[in-house]
Parts: structure tokens; C-alpha cells; sequence
């Protein structure tokens, strides 16, 4: 795998079959979209490696699957801004797909403290305006007809405690708008969804996550993140995708029953995997006779019957921790994601965003799943309170490992 530095000289210097922002010749099937027109279905996405830096990349996962995937998970930080985003977003865009942001309020000299309460007190907003200029300037590549739209996950996971900007439901309602209102004011707002996304599980103060919600009219998606981390752990047990998601699922079309709600990362262990002491697991291979193909097939279908308000899936695709991809040596899972997909209720954006009349409501449309699962999450929760928070952190933040040479890339001039 190259370096994080020799991939941002490769995409610069384009030498890699050289990589530049769109010309707007062809219009982008996301200039096109809007949350509206996907109604009664989800569309997929994934999680890559290399965060949108590599187009073969995505080309190789599309090429493997049934349908493209339409929405692509893109890791950013405040040491970053567009000066990098608009290589890895016009990457997504040119595969037809969406970009969402999982912008991260922190920086690497200050890798523990929040910035939040900065952001809302105007500390930032230097830095927010070069963000929003260098969009707008990006979007300008674009016929002005046929602009895309991309996502912005801000401050993911915050009803835990392992990232700096974590148990923070004021500062971070008050960051969000503060932000947001800086994109209304730029005139740029109508290009942006905001996604609003939990950890399945609270292991925060608070045991409630609607106390970090920032408001209906500054949010777009409700999302959620999940794993099923099978026995590696010595507080975790297989998991289904009832017992990871209908708890957090039903609380959120319960207190947000008008906001679409996105499956934002989600993936399965494999039950070859050993649990691994450097990486804080102490379990055992109790799951050793459970199956990942399995439990993809159950997750696709039990979505379609019975979650109808999930209308995006993004699937977490890269080996960290555990093995959590699809489609590397020795993953499984690949064949039951391409049988499951194949149903219409699984569709692609060029689907959606030609769409232009109403589909009929789906027979599940008004169902709600029963709640399963919840003892398991709560002891998961209860056993990473115990923990140390440095070892707390050090679980959730390994996965970002090699993110930490791409954000030290010092700033390129365009």
C-alpha cells in the first residue's frame, strides 16, 4: 500500500493516470439527486480504502459487485480542507457516486482537546471560510445546471466518549449550527445533506442521544453506526443485525420519524478471526461456527421487511481491527451482499436521481421492528466504561491509523 504522502504527490503531480476536477462535460448523476426521490428504497454505499484518493479502488469494488454503490465514506479532519477534498470528492463524483464527509472536529497537534466550544465562539472561522470557498470553488468545475451534492457527517459518534469532540450534547449542537449557518450565509447550503449520526450503543453521560440533536431544520439523514465485533472481545458476543441496530433504529424514527435514516458504517467480523491482544481483544472462538454470509443475506433482507425508514447503506469495506471487508483475500460475504442486492428494494443513484413519479409505499412501510438486543449492547457499553478511557480511545482510533500520515501532509498550493 503506498504511503498516505507519495498518494497526495501521485494525484498532484497526476501521476496516476493524472487526476483532475471534473470538467462538468458529463453531468454527474448526483447533480441530479435528492433524498426524496429514493422514497421506498436504500441506496448503497461503502467505506474504502484510501478515502477517495484511488479511483481504482472504487472502479475494483464496483467491478466485483452487482450494483454501484452511490454513496462513498470520505474521513476528513480540520487539518484538512478542500485543497485535498476536491481530488478524493471529484473521484467519487466521476464514479457516479456521492461523497460523504466524515468531517472530524480535530486536529493532529491537538489530538485530545475539542474544539467545539472554538467553533461555536468563531475560533474556526477562518478556516470555515477557506472550507466553503474552496467547495464553491470546486463546484464551479461543474455546469452550473449540473452541480453535485455531497454529505457532511460532522462530529460522527457523538454519544460516546473515545473521540475529543465525544459527551458533548451542548457544544456540539451549538458547533453544528454555527457551522451550518456559515454554509447558509456562503449561499452554498443547498449543495450540502447534513448527517447526523450515533454510535448504536450510548457510552456517554447521558444514555439518551436526542439531547445532541441540533434541530430539524439543520439536519438531513439521521444515521447510525454499528458493528457486530463477534466473541473477539471478552465483553462482545455474535451479534445479529437486529441485535445491533433495532434499539437505536426504533428510538430514531421514534423521536425523528420524518428524517430518512442511513445505515452510515456497518460491517460483520469473520468468524476465522482470532481475537488479537494488541488490539485490546481478549475473547475467545466462540463465534468460530457462526457465518458472515449469513449474517450479510440476514442484514439485507430483515432491512427490506422490516426497516422501512432506512434508505442508505453504507458498508464499512476495509480489513482495521478485524476483517471487516467484503471482498479482500479470505473475506466472505461477498456472494450473499450480491444476491441480496440484486432485489429491487436495493437501487443505484442514476436510478434515483432519473426518477420522476411516485413509487407505491411498500408493504412495510409502516412496520417497526421489535427490539432485540438491547442487554447485550448495554453490557457491551458497561464493560468499555470500566476500561481506561486512554484504552477506550485506543479501540475506537487504531482504524484511523493510517489516516495519521495523510493528515500530516503538509499544504500543497493549487
Amino acid at each position: 500500500m503506498l504511503t498516505a504522502c507519495v498518494m497526495v504527490c501521485a494525484f498532484l503531480l497526476g501521476c496516476n493516470g493524472g487526476t483532475s476536477v471534473s470538467s462538468g462535460a458529463e453531468a454527474p448523476f448526483v447533480s441530479a439527486y435528492s433524498v426524496d426521490k429514493i422514497q421506498d428504497r436504500v441506496l448503497l454505499g461503502a467505506y474504502l480504502d484510501q478515502d477517495g484518493w484511488d479511483e481504482q479502488i472504487i472502479d475494483i469494488f464496483n467491478e466485483k459487485l452487482h450494483k454501484p454503490i452511490s454513496v462513498i465514506n470520505v474521513f476528513s479532519s480540520f487539518d484538512m480542507d478542500w485543497t485535498y477534498l476536491k481530488y478524493q470528492s471529484s473521484n467519487v463524483v466521476s464514479r457516479q457516486a456521492i461523497p460523504m464527509i466524515t468531517w472530524m472536529p480535530t486536529v493532529n497537534k491537538r489530538p485530545d482537546d475539542s474544539l467545539l466550544s472554538e467553533i461555536s465562539d468563531g475560533a474556526w472561522d477562518d478556516y470555515l471560510y477557506e472550507w466553503i470557498n474552496g467547495f464553491r470553488l470546486w463546484l464551479a468545475n461543474y455546469d452550473a445546471n449540473y452541480q453535485p451534492k455531497v454529505m457532511i457527517r460532522f462530529a460522527h459518534e457523538f454519544n460516546s466518549d473515545w473521540f475529543p469532540w465525544s459527551n458533548q450534547p451542548d457544544e456540539l449542537i451549538k458547533a453544528w449550527r454555527h457551522i451550518h449557518q456559515r454554509f447558509v450565509a456562503a449561499g452554498v447550503a443547498k449543495h450540502v445533506e447534513w448527517v447526523w449520526n450515533v454510535n448504536n450503543v450510548d457510552v456517554d453521560d447521558y444514555n439518551d442521544f436526542s439531547v445532541y440533536y441540533p434541530g430539524d431544520d439543520v439536519v438531513d439523514w439521521v444515521s447510525i453506526d454499528g458493528y457486530n465485533w463477534g466473541s473477539n472481545y471478552h465483553y462482545t458476543r455474535w451479534k445479529s443485525f437486529d441485535e445491533t441496530f433495532s434499539q437505536s433504529y426504533v428510538k430514531l424514527v421514534t423521536d425523528f420519524p420524518d428524517k430518512p435514516i442511513m445505515i452510515a458504517e456497518v460491517s460483520s467480523t469473520e468468524p476465522a478471526d482470532l481475537p488479537n491482544e494488541a488490539q485490546g481483544q481478549y475473547g475467545d472462538d466462540s463465534d468460530i461456527y457462526e457465518s458472515k454470509a449469513a449474517w450479510v443475506n440476514d442484514m439485507l433482507v430483515t432491512i427490506e421487511n422490516n426497516y422501512p425508514a432506512i434508505k442508505a447503506l453504507v458498508w464499512f469495506n476495509s480489513n482495521k481491527e478485524l476483517n471487516w471487508a467484503l471482498d479482500a483475500e479470505h473475506n466472505t460475504g461477498l456472494g450473499a451482499f450480491n444476491a441480496g442486492i440484486e432485489r429491487a428494494h436495493y437501487t443505484t443513484l442514476d436510478e434515483v436521481s432519473s426518477t420522476t413519479v411516485k413509487r407505491p409505499a411498500s408493504p412495510a412501510a409502516n412496520v417497526i421492528p421489535e427490539v432485540v438486543g438491547s442487554e447485550l449492547l448495554q453490557q457491551e457499553a458497561d464493560y468499555l466504561r470500566m476500561l481506561p478511557r486512554q484504552q477506550r480511545q485506543h479501540l475506537r482510533q487504531s482504524r484511523f491509523a493510517s489516516k495519521e500520515a495523510l493528515l500530516s501532509v503538509p499544504s500543497v498550493d493549487d
